[in-house]
């Protein structure tokens, strides 16, 4: 063997490594452990054997409009774009955490809800080997919680669908048959637009009073939505939807891990905006006046810089509210 072909050898030779490191890295095997870890947590009002579905959030958000009150009916669905299950320990204090967490957070949503409403497993992409499964992603997910049903009846199945006409969204239905001032907002519009922007339309066509609101990144967001809970503010709005999105995209870029510190201050940064924005509703002089229904949730999970497929990691999701879930 002469000179030029060990050289051309060991340059290939690492090459090779050098590539299947940076495919490792980005696209790393699946946790077979994950939902076991994750499931151990003391906070959860469930396990992963009665795990709720998106479409069920969806209808649980319905249902509390559906149902009488003495009160004026408010809420507030904060979505956190690809927030991992395993994120949350940055912030929630857990007795079978290895991550030595002594307290809660005093500014964190996540604590709040831990503290003081409910908190539960809940799962994305559709139901495996069948017709509803579907892409964990952006679109599907935000779609099957917004319209309380799969992609197979809405038709976002993956990012870039157009969903179906003929299925409305919670959003529009709480301008349409409550009369509230609804809002659906969020710093991404590509593949959302696709989804989202049919019901505008539609309110727009019909009178009602319905709006969608894009914005550059959350900042910019979280300074629009705590107007929107101001009292007298020209942009209050009596139903939110809106959705922290920087998790996702800083999680492409450095990893959806607890190890990337990049992904681990985006997903602080948002808790802490959700809380500032909790309090702001708590605050309101009409509070007590109020009956407000607070959901956080999200549309997947993450691995590697990646999500869309059916891993543990990818499908397992939180969901809190300041109400209780009825599990049976």
């Amino acid at each position: 063997m002469n000179r030029l072909t060990v050289w051309l050898t060991s340059i290939l030779s690492v090459v090779v490594v050098l590539v299947v490191g940076i495919l490792l890295y980005a696209f790393p095997p699946a946790d077979k452990n994950y939902l076991d870890k994750v499931n151990a947590y003391s906070f959860w009002q469930n396990d992963k054997d009665s795990m709720i579905s998106q479409p069920e959030i969806g209808k649980f958000v319905a249902n509390f409009l559906a149902t009488p009150s003495n009160k004026t009916k408010k809420v507030a669905f904060l979505g956190f774009d690809a927030f991992r299950v395993d994120a949350l320990l940055n912030v929630i204090d857990d007795e079978n955490s290895t991550k030595g967490l002594n307290a809660d957070a005093n500014n964190s949503a996540f604590a709040l809800m831990k503290n003081n409403g409910y908190m539960y497993l809940a799962y994305a992409g559709g139901e495996k080997g069948t017709d509803t499964q579907q892409n964990t992603q952006t679109a599907p997910g935000w779609t099957a919680l917004a319209t309380g049903v799969w992609g197979n009846v809405n038709g976002v199945q993956t990012n870039g669908d157009y969903r179906k006409g003929d299925t409305k969204t919670v959003i529009l239905n709480a301008a349409k048959d409550y009369g509230m001032r609804s809002l659906f907002t969020v710093s991404y519009r590509s593949y959302l637009a696709r989804a989202f922007d049919c019901d505008y339309e539609y309110a727009k066509s019909n009178n009602i009073d319905m709006i969608t609101h894009y914005v550059d990144n959350d900042t910019q967001m979280q300074e629009y939505l705590l107007n929107c809970v101001e009292v007298g503010n020209p942009l209050e709005r009596d139903f939110i939807f809106a959705i922290y999105k920087d998790g996702d995209a800083c999680g492409h870029m450095h990893g959806f891990s607890n190890s990337s510190h990049e992904y681990v201050d985006t997903v602080i940064q948002a808790d802490q905006m959700a809380y500032e924005l909790i309090q702001a509703i708590y605050n309101r002089p009409t509070f007590e006046q109020e009956d407000w229904l607070i959901v956080l949730t999200a549309d997947h999970g993450g691995k590697g810089i990646a999500h869309g497929g059916q891993s543990d990691e990818e499908r397992t999701i939180f969901f809190m509210s300041n109400k209780e879930y009825p599990l049976n």
